[in-house]
């Protein structure tokens, strides 16, 4: 740890620093950080474009930053314990600074205490709005879940007292949220949590999975298509009408610039009065298309979208061939830890997904750059230790954890 991580770096041949940092994520980030420029050239909210543009370029430094970590320094467990307390200050700022929305008595009951002790930020003048934290959040209580199940005597004691506490206020404050999306999401990954690692299991629930997503999409292509266009008095932000109405606007947007898109965060200032959402309260803040993918479509066009999908089917590769990997000696200190760990990522990845649905965290978002955190957390795992002392080693080195 005495050297840098620049120095270490820096000291390698090109090739070789290009060979340590490369990742599968390559090509889509890349086809992503190609067509920011046109973003920003046919953007009609060009403020709003280049904060979102920062905001990408950001998050993609930090993913390569998280990857460079775990393979040139060889500390990945410090990676991750860094992300844990990045989890853990989201909820928190969450619990002191979150515009709640009542839905349910009882939990509404429970907010009305809460004190607003963050208000007046850019961006988020009355507070965080509750479904960006619970789609933010669902980054983490899946993984924190998962490092609690750990049998090895040296995780005992003050570190999994301290996860737990860790665990409670993040999945607290996503109950707080209300976001029925989110928990949806988070329950669908639970689910595939449990049947992580089992191959017969495991594709049954990936089965269903796909039927579920094939019922989703032909319950939103049912609205999409359905009869005109809702009246005022009778439009609830939070309903199935709501959003479909946005995901109309959204295809509209996407099918008039296919290519190009309509700019990073354009769709906010500019969909209310180019498309239907005039119907929507002038007050009101729908901020996205409330679909990841569709939002990725309008703000980097149709090659974004692709490259944005593509990630996710990366890290989906990724994970699924972790359990394969296990050899018999899987009571081996390092692997198991490696095992839980992509068991957590696992359900994570899944909730997101699910959430990303019918809600979004949009790229280049504030919020958004624990994603990229995550991403290279994924990628991470997916390296055991190697018998020649290469680079490759397990996510939780066994001197990480031991002490």
């Amino acid at each position: 740890m005495s050297m840098s991580l620049s120095n270490r770096i820096l000291r390698r041949p090109i090739a070789m620093r290009m060979a340590v940092l490369h990742t599968p994520l390559d090509a889509p980030i890349l086809v992503m950080l190609l067509m920011l420029p046109i973003s920003l050239w046919v953007s009609a909210d060009l403020p709003q474009s280049i904060a979102k543009a920062v905001g990408l370029l950001i998050g993609v430094a930090i993913f390569y930053a998280t990857v460079a970590t775990q393979r040139v320094l060889r500390r990945p467990g410090y990676v991750l314990a860094v992300y844990l307390v990045v989890g853990s200050a989201i909820a928190l700022a969450g619990l002191l600074g979150t515009n709640w929305l009542p839905k349910y008595t009882p939990i509404s009951w429970l907010q009305q205490w809460l004190p607003p002790w963050i208000r007046g930020l850019p961006g988020a003048t009355s507070g965080f709005h509750p479904n960006e934290v619970a789609g933010v959040l669902l980054w983490f209580v899946p993984l924190q879940l998962a490092l609690l199940v750990r049998r090895d005597a040296r995780g005992m004691g003050w570190q999994r007292v301290l996860l737990s506490c860790v665990a409670v206020l993040t999945a607290a404050v996503l109950l707080l949220t209300q976001s029925r999306g989110a928990w949806m999401g988070l329950l669908l990954g639970l689910v595939e949590m449990c049947a992580y690692g089992r191959p017969g299991t495991r594709a049954l629930f990936l089965a269903g999975s796909a039927l579920g997503l094939v019922a989703a999409l032909l319950l939103a292509s049912s609205l999409l298509l359905g009869s005109s266009p809702p009246q005022l008095p009778g439009l609830q932000p939070s309903s199935w009408t709501f959003r479909a109405l946005v995901w109309r606007a959204a295809l509209n947007g996407l099918s008039e610039f296919p290519f190009t898109g309509i700019g990073l965060g354009a769709f906010r200032s500019s969909a209310r009065y180019l498309y239907l959402l005039p119907l929507i309260p002038a007050d009101y803040n729908f901020g996205h298309a409330h679909n990841g993918f569709l939002q990725a479509g309008l703000d980097l066009g149709l090659p974004g979208l692709l490259a944005y999908a593509a990630i996710w089917c990366q890290l989906v590769r990724l994970l699924l061939a972790v359990p394969s990997k296990r050899s018999d000696t899987t009571c081996c200190f390092e692997r198991q830890s490696s095992f839980l760990v992509a068991c957590g990522l696992w359900g994570c990845l899944v909730s997101s997904f699910a959430f990303n649905l019918t809600d979004t965290v949009a790229l280049g978002a504030r919020g958004g750059l624990p994603w990229w955190m995550m991403l290279g957390l994924i990628v991470g795992v997916d390296h055991e230790p190697s018998s020649d002392g290469s680079h490759q080693h397990s996510l939780l080195p066994k001197q990480d954890l031991s002490q």
